[in-house]
């Protein structure tokens, strides 16, 4: 849900990158099946330095248990990039 979402993985995240001065998380939203259990977590994120950033992120997601299968996507040069994440 919204509320456990951002404690869980929004507001930490946020003050890392922030911390990192590297971006910040912009916003985010969730998807539940028709039995009301969250099929996925999306999360926006604003970064600074693309380089720097996509590297941090991969590491925090594994720090905040994101589940196995979670995947990056971005845009570059106005182009969709989806990046598998590893545990």
């Amino acid at each position: 849900m919204p509320i456990e979402r951002g404690q869980k993985y929004e507001d930490p995240l946020d003050a890392a990158l922030k911390k990192a001065t590297l971006g910040e998380v912009t916003g985010g939203g969730s998807s539940l099946s028709k039995e009301r259990e969250i099929e996925w977590v999306g999360l926006d994120v604003d970064l600074i330095d693309l380089d720097k950033g996509l590297p941090f992120l991969k590491g925090k997601r594994i720090e905040l248990g994101a589940p196995e299968g979670s995947t990056l996507e971005y845009q570059l040069q106005g182009k969709k990039v989806e990046a598998s994440v590893p545990n």
